[in-house]
């Protein structure tokens, strides 16, 4: 897996993989969508390892469950539906306390319910680890927004900001017991249920992802789906002072933003301005699509292509996110 890496495991195994005629959408998307008697549905599941999304002393059980859920929600967001149901599994290792798995448990039904949405089950083993892992299926709107769908010329924005989660982590590192804006933004995700609905409804998106793995890495894949290139301005991103300070790469490569970025249609803009009050977030331009195979290009005020070290997070492409 080393040698593969998650994206080339995936690159070769999700056109193997049987379907059926209730698939409407299957793997390589934020969410498969299904259809059944009584409408169209969103499915997604996620997982937070130790050692490998967190460390147990960066979060509490509260905090884990109710990032857990967040997470996942970010994947039915970026599809434009509501999450409606989940179930939840939990590995964990004996000697951890067992009013903190209660407390993860509790915490992620309570962020479900706080969004509309119920936890109906899941399942509890051992292991050496401690893991969340969140099935989540969300009720899929009439139009269903793809990371497949964008046109050269179609512009790029953005939800909220990026790179805080990332700094937040660095600061995590070098100090367990760190605060700030930073390392809440790492233990509380935003949920940006409300702007990829209304992007949905709208018309206005023709495409979109959830920003996770990193802004490069993720854009990528919305450009894959949608055989363009992407020419993103770096002076444009929605930065903190401090994520600029300590490094643009936090904001292009850092990951666990999870926020929404997606491709308007510039003949749309008109109409997509009319809807930002109603976001309850920043919602900015930081580029456009170009013609394929141009990738992911990130310049300076000047045009000046901006070398970018890492695209972002591979679980085996190299060494652990945590």
């Amino acid at each position: 897996m080393a040698e593969v890496g998650e994206f080339g495991l995936l690159a070769a195994l999700l056109p193997s993989l049987p379907s059926g005629r209730d698939v409407l959408l299957g793997p390589g998307d934020d969410c498969a969508v299904v259809r059944t008697r009584n409408g169209r549905l969103l499915l997604t599941i996620d997982a937070m390892v130790e050692n490998v999304h967190f460390r147990r002393d960066w979060l509490s059980p509260t905090q884990l469950g109710k990032k857990a859920f967040r997470i996942n929600a970010s994947d039915i967001a970026a599809m434009g539906g509501l999450p409606r149901w989940g179930v939840l599994h939990i590995n964990a290792p004996p000697q951890i306390a067992a009013g903190d798995v209660a407390a993860i448990s509790r915490a992620a039904a309570q962020a479900a319910a706080h969004s509309g949405a119920c936890v109906v089950g899941g399942n509890l083993s051992r292991a050496s680890r401690l893991a969340v892992v969140l099935a989540l299926i969300g009720a899929a709107p009439r139009r269903v927004v793809r990371r497949a769908g964008a046109r050269p010329g179609d512009l790029l924005y953005v939800t909220g900001s990026l790179g805080e989660a990332a700094l937040g982590v660095r600061e995590l590192r070098r100090n367990r017991a760190a605060r700030g804006p930073a390392v809440r933004r790492f233990r509380e995700p935003p949920l940006r249920l409300r702007v990829g609905t209304l992007l949905a409804r709208s018309g206005v998106a023709s495409a979109m992802i959830d920003v996770s793995d990193g802004l490069v890495q993720d854009l990528g894949h919305l450009c894959a789906a949608s055989r363009v290139g992407a020419r993103v301005e770096i002076e444009r991103l929605p930065v903190s002072r401090h994520v600029r300070q300590a490094g643009m790469s936090l904001a292009l490569a850092g990951g666990e933003d999870y926020e929404l970025l997606c491709a308007v249609p510039a003949r749309r803009r008109r109409r997509l301005e009319g809807l930002v009050a109603q976001f309850g977030c920043p919602f900015t331009c930081i580029g456009a699509c170009v013609a394929a195979p141009a990738g992911v290009r990130v310049v300076d005020a000047h045009g000046r292509i901006v070398p970018v070290r890492a695209a972002g997070h591979d679980h085996f492409g190299g060494p652990t996110r945590r």
